[in-house]
């Protein structure tokens, strides 16, 4: 299992999918203005995210999932459980350092419209706060959790986890990442990617990243919006979005400084395994960084990042 050859064609699976969401999002969006023009169809904004969902998980998933069985991989068996006390605890570190991570967002988005003069917008949130609360919850936090656990910690980390645990968790953290295409999502993503890595390749149970997952999207995605939407009217709505986002404001502080208590002092104790296939002493990163897939792959995020 040499390293530039198995990193390259990761690399290029991920490629092909965001090619192949690319092409049917574009074929799309074509049908939708045709339709639209000639009265045969209407598509609301409230639709948008979910075919956006279409095109990566219908179209482009199947294509990625067949190029990944092709590289060989390496299954842990399903081992040591996280009992209830250690999943919460787990939940106010993603919790905490979601909120840490999006505050870097925040700020260095804040940072760059202030040096290039430009107001910056967020681009999911844009799009979410006009969706129906249903289709952010259908979207946002049932499917995207699944799929990309699937993606990101079980086919990736099950093809790199052989080269030490170390690399698979910076590997399907620092992925996860760049995937959002955004700096607003960037930081939070990166962190929340390792935290999931670590605890799929610990335990061999990707359900655990699946649950935080849709824990996170459901008081970081769907709560807001809903609050926020609440607020437009008055009566009931407008003083439980009030409370909510009273709420929301505690658990945000809370879970902050409950992560910082928690890595201090439990990331000392976190175990982590060696790797076993065949590695340089020196140039690892470098063999990875250098692989044609993974560079075209970063080329790719990079475009993302500086469209959106």
């Amino acid at each position: 299992m040499e390293v530039r050859r198995q990193f390259s064609r990761i690399g290029w699976a991920f490629v092909v999918f965001c090619l192949v969401d690319v092409i049917i999002q574009v074929v799309m969006a074509v049908g939708i203005v045709l339709g639209n023009a000639r009265g045969y169809l209407w598509v609301s904004d409230v639709n948008f995210l979910f075919l956006g969902q279409v095109s990566m998980y219908v179209f482009a998933f199947p294509v990625f999932w067949l190029m990944m069985k092709r590289i060989p991989s390496w299954k842990k068996d399903e081992g040591e459980r996280i009992s209830l006390g250690g999943f919460l605890l787990w939940a106010v570190v993603c919790f905490g350092y979601t909120y840490i991570g999006n505050l870097f967002g925040q700020a260095f988005m804040g940072g760059m419209e202030a040096f290039t003069g430009m107001p910056q917008e967020n681009p999911v949130m844009d799009v979410l706060n006009q969706m129906n609360p249903w289709m952010v919850f259908l979207t946002t936090v049932v499917v995207a959790p699944v799929m990309e656990e699937l993606m990101f910690r079980k086919f990736l980390i099950d093809r790199i986890v052989p080269f030490g645990q170390r690399a698979a968790v910076i590997v399907s953290g620092v992925a996860f990442g760049l995937f959002h295409g955004n700096f607003y999502q960037f930081f939070y993503a990166c962190g929340l990617g390792m935290i999931f890595a670590y605890l799929y390749s610990s335990t061999g149970r990707v359900r655990y990243g699946i649950l935080l997952h849709m824990m996170i999207n459901m008081v970081g995605g769907m709560l807001p919006i809903a609050m926020i939407q609440g607020m437009d009217g008055f009566g009931v709505g407008m003083v439980a979005a009030m409370i909510g986002g009273m709420v929301l404001g505690l658990l945000m502080l809370g879970s902050m400084a409950g992560a910082v208590v928690l890595t201090c002092i439990y990331a000392r104790r976190l175990t982590w395994f060696q790797g076993w296939a065949p590695v340089p002493e020196k140039g690892f990163w470098r063999s990875v960084l250098t692989a044609p897939g993974v560079v075209v792959f970063l080329v790719i995020c990079l475009v993302l990042f500086l469209v959106n």
